[in-house]
């Protein structure tokens, strides 16, 4: 039957895919359908169409297997590993954790193995085409799959095709979501009969026909099992049909018939198969001897194709080996379990011996649950945090003691969190929290609560369950509740404005004025931290200052093995910013990112691009913050995910106006679909600088008016505010944000802030003698400034300032020097505003000197390579920052080249501020 009938659509999307792997292109697909609708039969006719000049690697994921992390990448990966050296060393060591190459103190990263992954895998695909096949996709383990689909989403130009087979599972985590899909539906009625006529040897009755098509809905498995199943004189019409048809359990319960009519050993022997999770026939064959069968046994099943045994086991169809374990009798699968634990002791499987005598387990069991234990943490080491969670689960049923099966409950819905389950987590954090003897405990269970909620992309939830874990953990253990309060701060700077009450900054403020640290208790840089925020929102700014400093200090002294840098260097980037203190923000931000590359850390990573990008962006330093957003924006593409907020300020500083308003809109619908309210002062600031570079003053103070204040994050945008507010004539508000600019020198005496001071002076004083000193001072100050975005503004507004005094002469120079510098930094906006006042003043520019120029027809993602191409990047240091294969860099820079008429670097570096997306 090797004939697919009525999939004439589903055959042409394949054999595209394939096509485009041999055209050194990538293809992904998901098939999706439901049991029994043809995805295996789609999957087996792809694959023997492939076999001629591909690389084939399979993956037929079982239910039992879903507990087992990274199962489905150590049979897809394994046969590639000779390919490892030449991955970089973060994901060389990240990925041979995983496979037990290599030992490390803690788990690997999920995205550092997630993007070994995809370097394996394009390194291998150099040879030959490779299809990738993974068939009930559903139930591969949350490891394998999260890795699989960002490897699927970050292919384009590398001769691989990945083809998924999955069923819809509410339970589970969807990651294959968003990928390209097929939907595999039931037979139209003329393809249903014509599959049923095949399969049936002899005498088929029209009316037959009909009615069992009718029936099964167009199903081709339930179609070939009435086959099977049903007896000559039903399908000649000369016997009545079964009423209703065999189709889902009932076709469990036929797949169960058929089996319990083979003989003992043959019945034994399939049992032993769906109890094994590795389907090795290895390890068949040694529980064979224990359990009564040998080789022989196999034929029966074989001949009845329930199964095949070849370099592995593999069932006819899921549901066959769902029937088949499950329908046996629990003493048998016990007895069977129990074997196969010494099979796996024999083999040196430690972790596989334990979860089969977890399964043999019927009674509590103190010995074996202390054993699961062992388990999950080694399991948990090489980042298999979905086993260790169920490895934990288990070890929680076979304990009789109360508090410690909850506490193995706990344990195992935190693993669960951290492999990207909320689903189960919550499940498992529920039976646990049903223990609520400890407030200790408590505390830890509101704790987990929180992560369940970062996951599920909620930080208000997440910082209410961390201040209410704090709250219960005070009386017991103030270390870990104080810990955790640093957690809640940095997810409450997360929600900023969209914060609802309980779970804001002052709330966690007022959680630690609360809990003080005892008398005697050695405080920590957390401690440092933690009081200095709390002080910026009881006592405000004027009285926190010293401690703000003191806590930026401490943090900068941190050791690099602290186990809360990364929160405490995200807290003291923040704590910079509300100074003003742009030097001190460069640095902390830079260490971040020094740090999280350092360890591999994605989610780190993912702040640090975000506090380096700003940082510079404050300076002007427009290219290298476009890159760094640029790499902020891949990294959560690769997740599945989108940000447009980079995008946003780079389209703002460039004079790209259309593009900005419209990525206004998806970055507040972005802040409201996810809580992530900080986004929205760095929105407003970004609709400032498009008005305020087009001299629409009166909008542009509108715009940002909201967020100005003694604790916002934009203390850069202060005299950008005077500016509008003096213009539009709102001098009452430009005074008073004057004042808070004085305090704000005062404290942090930068030479920014002292250009700024000097240069909103300047523009709110009436005395002409003593603005012209002032605007002088400021361009002194800001010579002194990190990149030149400051010292180009205070030019600009002193020669406007000079143009209105109608000294023409003197305003031309500061203008030209003012455009000069804007010009080079790509702040187009601007430089447009700059070339008009030079106009007025009497001096034209050369022609086209800011004109806008072309390059809108790159794709996002072709831009972005051409950004990184023109600064010098390689291929290969492209291809890591923005988490891309070496070849899919090299067809984007091809296709870039080809689109802009460029013939090498120096002319693509030439154009780097045109390098533009439609």
């Amino acid at each position: 039957m090797d004939e697919l009938f009525g999939r004439d659509e589903e055959r042409g999307r394949l054999t595209a895919a394939l096509d485009e792997a041999r055209r050194g292109m990538s293809g992904v697909l998901v098939l999706r359908g439901g049991p029994g609708s043809g995805k295996s039969t789609l999957l087996d006719h792809l694959q023997a169409g492939a076999a001629a000049d591909f690389e084939i690697v399979r993956f037929d994921a079982v239910e039992s297997e879903a507990e087992l992390g990274f199962a489905a990448l150590h049979q897809l990966l394994r046969p590639h590993l000779s390919q490892l050296p030449k991955l970089p060393d973060p994901q060389r060591a990240a990925l041979g954790q995983v496979f037990g190459l290599e030992e490390r103190t803690s788990p690997p990263d999920r995205f550092l193995v997630a993007l070994a992954s995809l370097g394996l895998l394009d390194a291998r695909a150099d040879d030959r085409p490779l299809l990738c096949l993974v068939d009930d996709a559903h139930w591969l383990d949350e490891e394998s799959a999260a890795v699989l689909a960002f490897v699927a989403r970050r292919l384009h130009a590398d001769a691989i095709t990945m083809v998924f087979a999955a069923r819809n599972h509410p339970d589970r985590v969807d990651h294959l979501a968003g990928l390209p899909e097929l939907a595999v539906t039931g037979l139209d009625t003329d393809a249903a009969g014509r599959l049923l006529e095949s399969a049936v040897p002899g005498a088929l009755d029209p009316g037959v026909r009909d009615r069992v098509v009718t029936s099964t809905g167009g199903n081709p498995l339930a179609l070939v099992e009435a086959a099977r199943e049903l007896s000559a004189d039903q399908l000649s019409g000369e016997a009545s049909l079964p009423e209703p048809m065999p189709l889902g359990s009932a076709l469990e319960r036929v797949y169960l018939r058929e089996a319990l009519a083979l003989p003992p050993q043959t019945r034994t022997l399939l049992l032993t198969s769906a109890a094994d999770p590795t389907s090795d026939p290895n390890v068949l064959w040694r529980a064979g001897p224990e359990l009564g069968f040998d080789a022989g046994a196999a034929a029966a099943a074989e001949e009845r194709s329930l199964l095949s045994i070849r370099e592995t086991v593999r069932f006819r169809h899921p549901l066959i080996r769902s029937a088949v374990y499950y329908g046996a009798p629990l003493a048998q699968r016990t007895r069977v379990h129990a074997v196969l634990a010494e099979v796996a002791a024999d083999l040196g499987e430690v972790d596989l011996r334990a979860w089969h005598l977890a399964a043999a387990a019927t009674d509590p069991d103190d010995v074996v649950a202390a054993e699961l234990d062992r388990a999950a943490v080694r399991t948990r080491d090489r980042g298999d945090w979905t086993g260790s969670s169920s490895l934990l689960a288990r070890s929680a049923a076979l304990t009789p003691d109360p508090p410690a099966r909850a506490r193995r409950l706990l344990a195992a819905a935190e693993a669960s969190a951290v492999a990207g389950s909320p689903g189960r987590a919550q499940a498992l954090l529920d039976e646990a929290a049903a223990y609520r003897d400890d407030r200790r405990y408590n505390g830890l269970v509101q704790r987990v609560q929180a992560r369940i909620h970062r996951l599920t992309g909620a930080p208000a939830a997440a910082t209410y369950a961390l201040l209410t874990a704090a709250r219960e953990l005070g009386p017991v253990d103030i270390r870990l509740a104080r810990d955790i309060l640093v957690e809640a701060l940095v997810q409450a700077q997360i929600s900023g404005s969209l914060a609802p009450p309980g779970a804001t900054r002052r709330s966690v403020a007022e959680t630690v004025r609360s809990l003080p640290l005892p008398a005697g208790m050695r405080a920590t840089t957390g401690d440092v931290v933690l009081e200095a925020d709390t002080a910026v929102h009881l006592e405000g700014l004027a009285g926190a200052g010293p401690r703000l400093r003191q806590a930026v200090a401490a943090v900068r002294h941190e050791e690099s093995t602290a186990p809360e840098l990364f929160q405490l260097l995200a807290a003291a980037c923040s704590h910079a910013t509300v100074l003003g203190d742009d030097i001190t923000l460069h640095e902390l931000a830079w260490r971040l990112h020094a740090e999280a590359g350092r360890q591999g850390a994605a989610i780190p990573m993912a702040l640090a691009l975000s506090h380096t990008a700003v940082s510079e962006l404050i300076a002007g330093r427009l290219d290298e913050s476009e890159r760094l957003f640029d790499q902020r924006a891949a990294l959560e593409e690769a997740r599945g995910s989108q940000l447009y907020l980079g995008a946003l300020l780079i389209a703002a500083w460039r004079g790209r106006f259309e593009e900005a308003r419209a990525l206004a809109e998806a970055v507040r619908d972005h802040a409201d679909r996810t809580g992530q309210g900080y986004q929205l002062v760095f929105l407003d600031y970004a609709r400032c600088v498009v008005e305020l570079s087009q001299s629409r003053y009166e909008e542009a103070y509108l715009s940002l008016a909201g967020q100005i204040g003694e604790l916002c994050q934009a203390k850069f945008a202060l005299v950008d505010m005077v500016e509008a507010a003096t213009r539009s004539g709102r001098q009452d508000e430009a005074l008073g944000l004057l004042e808070l600019l004085t305090r704000l020198a005062e404290r942090t005496p930068v030479p920014g802030l002292l250009g700024d001071l000097a240069r909103a002076r300047a523009l709110t004083t009436a005395d002409p003698s003593a603005a012209e000193k002032l605007y002088v001072q400021a361009i002194r100050h800001h010579e002194d400034v990190r990149g030149p975005l400051r010292r180009a503004r205070s030019h600009q507004v002193y020669g406007e300032w000079l143009r209105r005094e109608r000294r023409t002469r003197d305003a031309r120079h500061e203008l030209r020097t003012a455009h000069e510098l804007f010009d080079a930094m790509g702040a187009q906006g601007f430089a447009a505003r700059t070339a008009q006042e030079l106009s007025a003043a009497g001096d034209s520019l050369p022609a086209g000197a800011h004109a806008p120029s072309g390059g809108g027809e790159l794709t996002p993602q072709e831009a972005r390579v051409a950004r990184l191409a023109a600064g010098g990047a390689t291929n290969g240091e492209i291809a890591a920052q923005l988490f891309l294969s070496v070849h899919t860099v090299d067809y984007h820079l091809r296709k870039v080249f080809r689109k802009l008429d460029v013939h090498s670097r120096r002319e693509l570096a030439a154009r780097r501020d045109r390098l533009t997306s439609a």
